[in-house]
C-alpha cells in the first residue's frame, strides 16, 4: 500500500520565525518506523513538493502545530482531488488542541481525526485502510504510549530526506513536572511528569544523522532537565559517543531557568555540544510570575540566573510574556531592564493566549474574557484570544515603544557587551563545532528560497543604512576584539547581529492595525479576575494536592491584583 506523509506548515510562521530555516517533521519519521515494511512510505513537504505530484495514495496522513491549521486545510482540498480514493486522516497536536477547545469540527473534512499519542493507533489505521475496514471518524488513544520502548525513526525516510533542513530533530522526552498556570503540556494524561527514551537509542539516532552530515540537532521534549538523572544519563552517553567516534555536534534544547544550580552538568552539556537553550523566563515582574505560579523563576534572581548560565557560553533563548493580569504599566522597562542587565541576546516578547484546557483558559471563560479568534489555538503574533486588563491603546503604544528601544543600536550593543562579559569565569568553554547557529549552514538552507533571500537582504540594508547602528555593531567587533578571543567569541558576534537585524526587519512595517487584541469593557466586574469556580475546576491527570497547590499560588497573587486595581 502506498502511504503518505504530508507535512503542511504555515509558510509565513516558517519564513518570519524561522527565518527561513526549514526543520523537519519529526512525527513522520517517527510514526513511519511503526508500519510495516511491506508498505511504500512517501514523505512530502508543502515547502519543498508541489501538491499536483502527488498522487495514487491509498493513505495519507496529516499533522502539524495549530498555527498550520489553513495550510494543512488548503493542502487537504487539493489532495483530495489528486487522491479522490485515498483516506486523508489527521493527527498530533493540533487536534488534541482543538478538542479541548471542543472545535474538532474544524478539521471534519478529514476522513478521520485521532487524538492521543500516535504511536498507538498508526497500526490500526494501516491495517484498517489495507483491509477495507470501517474505523471511526474520531480515533482517540486510551493511554499514554511508553516511550521508553520506542524505536529508532524510519532510517529510509531520513536517508532520503534529511539533506533538505536545517539540521535533525531527535525526540528525547516527553512532559514537565512543572505547573505553569498557562501551559498546555500539563494538561495531557500523565504528562506532568518526564517520560524518557533510552540514552543509548538518542545516542544512536544522533549518530546515525551525523553519519548523513547532519552537525546541528535539537533534542525535543518539554523539559530537558524535568528528570535529572536522565538528563546526566543522556549528557554522559553523548560525551562518551563523543570520545569513541571524534564527532562532534551542536545541540538546541528546551529546559528551565533552575538548571544554573547544576554546574556539573552544566560543565558536561557544555563539552558535549550543548550550544542553544531556550528558557521560559516570560516574565521580570515577580508579580506576574507568581500569577501563573511559575515557581521555578520566582525561587531564584532571573538576572543572576541568567549570567550564570551565560558564562559557560550558553546562548539563551528567552521565551517572554506580556499581557499578565498582574502587569504593571511598567512591564515594559521592567522587560528592558531584565534583557540588558541580564545580557540575554535573544528573545522578544509574545502575547499571553489561552490554551484550551489549561487553567488560564478556564479562568479566562469563567470571567467571560475569552474572545473568538485563531488565536484560541495559539496561531498569530499578534492577535490573542483574550481579554487584557489594561487598555488596548495603552498595550499597542508600550509594545511600539519597546521595539523602538530594543531595535536601536545603543541598546543592543549594551545587552551584547553584559552578554560577553559573562564569559569573563572559570566557567566558559568554548565551543568545538561550528555552532548551532551556523551562518554559512543558514545560507546554504535559504539559497533556493527566494523570499529568505530577500529577507535576509533586508537584514544588512537596515542594519547598516544607519551611521549609529553600523557604529554599535563595529564596537561589538571591537568589544570581542578587546578580551583577545576573537575566534571564540565570534559565533556570539554571528548570532547577536542575525537576531537585532531579524527583529528589525520583523517590526519594520509594524502598525496599530497589526494588533487584533482587546482589553474588559468598562463593565468589567474586577471580581471576575479570580472568578467564581476556578479553584474547583479540575480535571486534569494530576494528583489534586499539586494543582490545588498550583491555583492557590495564583489566587493569592490576584487576590493582591484586585486589591491594587480597588486601589487606583
Amino acid at each position: 500500500m502506498n502511504i503518505a506523509f504530508i507535512h503542511a506548515p504555515e509558510p509565513i510562521h516558517a519564513l518570519e520565525q524561522n527565518y527561513g530555516m526549514k526543520f523537519m517533521p519529526v512525527w513522520a519519521y517517527t510514526l513511519a518506523s511503526y508500519i510495516d515494511e511491506v508498505h511504500q512510505l512517501s514523505l512530502f513537504d508543502t515547502q519543498f513538493d508541489k501538491l499536483e505530484n502527488i498522487k495514487g495514495f491509498k493513505l495519507i496522513l496529516y499533522s502539524g502545530l495549530n498555527q498550520d491549521i489553513n495550510q494543512i486545510l488548503k493542502s487537504l482540498r487539493k489532495l483530495k482531488l489528486s487522491n479522490p480514493n485515498g483516506k486523508h486522516i489527521i493527527g498530533g497536536p493540533i487536534c488534541w488542541s482543538l478538542k479541548q477547545a471542543g472545535e474538532l469540527e474544524l478539521l471534519g473534512e478529514f476522513d478521520h481525526i485521532c487524538v492521543g499519542d500516535g504511536e498507538l493507533l498508526i497500526t490500526e489505521i494501516v491495517e484498517a485502510v489495507e483491509k477495507g475496514l470501517d474505523l471511526p471518524k474520531h480515533l482517540e488513544a486510551q493511554q499514554r504510549f511508553s516511550v521508553a520502548s520506542a524505536k529508532p525513526m524510519h532510517k529510509k525516510l531520513l536517508v532520503n530526506s534529511i539533506n533538505r533542513y536545517y539540521g535533525a530533530v531527535v525526540e528525547v522526552s516527553r512532559g514537565c513536572p512543572f505547573l505553569c498556570e498557562f501551559c498546555d503540556i500539563r494538561i495531557m494524561k500523565d504528562n506532568n511528569r518526564t517520560h524518557s527514551l533510552s540514552p543509548k537509542l538518542i545516542v544512536e539516532e544522533i549518530d546515525f544523522l551525523v553519519d548523513q552530515g547532519v552537525k546541528q540537532i535539537t533534542l525535543a521534549c518539554d523539559n530537558f532537565i524535568g528528570d535529572l538523572a536522565f538528563a546526566n544519563a543522556v549528557v554522559d552517553e553523548i560525551l562518551l559517543w563523543q570520545q569513541k567516534t571524534k564527532k562532534k555536534i551542536s545541540i538546541y534544547t528546551w529546559l528551565t531557568i533552575n538548571v544554573y544550580q547544576y554546574k556539573a552538568l552544566l560543565t558536561k552539556m557544555r563539552k558535549a555540544g550543548f550550544d542553544m537553550l531556550f528558557i521560559g523566563i516570560e516574565s521580570f515582574d515577580h508579580n506576574s510570575l507568581l500569577e501563573t505560579a511559575k515557581v521555578q523563576n520566582d525561587r531564584y534572581s532571573l538576572d543572576e540566573s541568567l549570567k550564570v548560565i551565560h558564562s559557560y557560553g550558553f546562548i539563551v533563548i528567552a521565551g517572554l510574556i506580556f499581557g499578565f493580569d498582574s502587569d504593571g504599566p511598567d512591564f515594559v522597562n521592567k522587560t528592558l531592564e531584565g534583557i540588558e542587565t541580564s545580557g540575554l541576546i535573544s528573545g522578544d516578547p509574545n502575547w499571553l493566549t489561552a490554551l484550551p484546557g489549561t487553567p488560564l483558559y478556564y479562568r479566562m471563560r469563567l470571567g467571560g474574557r475569552l474572545r473568538q479568534t485563531w488565536a484560541t489555538h495559539g496561531a498569530f503574533k499578534f492577535q490573542t484570544n483574550i481579554k487584557y486588563l489594561m487598555p488596548k491603546d495603552f498595550l499597542i503604544s508600550e509594545f511600539r515603544r519597546f521595539i523602538t528601544i530594543y531595535t536601536s543600536g545603543a541598546y543592543q550593543y549594551k545587552r551584547f557587551e553584559n552578554y560577553i562579559k559573562s564569559f569573563q569565569s572559570i566557567n566558559y568553554i568554548a565551543s568545538s563545532s561550528s555552532g548551532f547557529g551556523d551562518l554559512p549552514k543558514f545560507l546554504k538552507a535559504i539559497v533556493f528560497n527566494p523570499k529568505a533571500i530577500k529577507q535576509f537582504s533586508m537584514r544588512f540594508y537596515h542594519l547598516f543604512k544607519r551611521p549609529t547602528r553600523l557604529l554599535y555593531a563595529l564596537k561589538g567587533l571591537v568589544l570581542i576584539a578587546k578580551y583577545g578571543k576573537m575566534k571564540s567569541y565570534w559565533p556570539y558576534f554571528q548570532f547577536w547581529i542575525f537576531t537585532w537585524s531579524n527583529s528589525m526587519v520583523k517590526y519594520l512595517k509594524l502598525k496599530d492595525s497589526d494588533f487584533d487584541i482587546e482589553s474588559v469593557g468598562v463593565d468589567f466586574k474586577l471580581s471576575d479576575i479570580l472568578p467564581n469556580g476556578y479553584m474547583e475546576s479540575n480535571d486534569e491527570d494530576i494528583p489534586a494536592n499539586k494543582t490545588k497547590a498550583q491555583r492557590s499560588i495564583t489566587e493569592r497573587q490576584l487576590i493582591r491584583t484586585i486589591q491594587k486595581y480597588r486601589h487606583e
